[in-house]
């Protein structure tokens, strides 16, 4: 190959190289390269670096959280019993929760004047008396000892731990007139309730009875590597075959899983 030849296929890379870095266009240098060999080399050394002149970005600034006022939300609920939205039970309890709440808390306690329903009627502490109830009938029905908590931020939290009649652990409460259910590792999604009397939907009250009754399982789905499960599903078995009651389904990525199934192994004998 001819020297001078090679001297301008090195000059056209050496050139983009350079003016790549540079901030520059590659390939109208590499284009000066082949015509002009090292001259090339030469002018685009001697060009300024245009990233340098560059404005770094400022990181963009995240607006300051609000802080609660206990004073305005105590405010808000008595305007609502003065307006006849709630009782006197009903604001006595709001002002407990509203107390008892920390101030950091970006979570509104169990009842405050945004949660109330649209009729300015009934409040979504009306279903707090019908859950409870249901789910103290549904401890009594299996001999089970529930766990009442208070370092959960939802209504009438309560837990069954594992215990004599089952072997693992179940959790339910009440949110804004949805029943909540998980257990350690999974949960399902949130079942709306109609009516404030209404406590446990039926066909999640007849799942769970299944479910610690031996006929009932959650099968749980997760990637590989992945801390939370992509598809849980809540189902029942009727004449040998298994129906799904309720479910929480995603996406797998990486579409490589397992499935795990919770099944309760200690089932108390009729």
């Amino acid at each position: 190959m001819n020297l001078s030849v090679l001297s301008m296929l090195i000059s056209a890379g050496v050139g983009g190289v350079i003016a790549s870095f540079k901030g520059r266009s590659p390939a109208l240098w590499i284009s000066l390269g082949l015509c002009t060999g090292p001259i090339a080399v030469a002018l685009v050394l001697c060009l300024s670096n245009r990233k340098e002149g560059k404005p770094s970005k400022q990181p963009a600034r995240t607006p300051p959280v609000p802080t609660r006022s206990i004073v305005d939300e105590i405010h808000g609920l008595s305007e609502m019993r003065e307006r006849g939205i709630i009782n006197d039970d009903e604001f006595a309890q709001g002002k407990v929760q509203i107390l008892a709440w920390p101030v950091s808390s970006p979570i509104p306690p169990a009842l405050t004047p945004q949660r109330v329903w649209a009729d300015g009627r009934r409040t979504w502490a009306s279903y707090q008396s019908a859950t409870r109830a249901s789910l103290e009938q549904f401890a009594q029905r299996h001999a089970l000892d529930p766990s009442w908590r208070s370092d959960v931020p939802l209504e009438v939290p309560c837990t069954f731990l594992v215990q004599p009649g089952l072997s693992f652990e179940l959790s339910l409460a009440l949110e804004k007139g949805t029943i909540h259910c998980w257990g350690a590792g999974w949960d399902l999604d949130p079942i709306d309730l109609h009516r404030p009397e209404q406590g446990l939907p039926p066909e999640l009250e007849t799942a769970l009875d299944a479910l610690v009754r031996g006929a009932g399982r959650v099968v749980i789905r997760q990637t590989l590597g992945a801390t939370a499960p992509f598809w849980v599903t809540l189902q029942t078995k009727t004449d040998g075959h298994w129906h799904t009651v309720r479910r929480r389904c995603g996406i797998p990525v990486p579409p490589v899983w397992r499935r795990t199934i919770v099944a309760n192994t200690d089932v108390r004998q009729a």
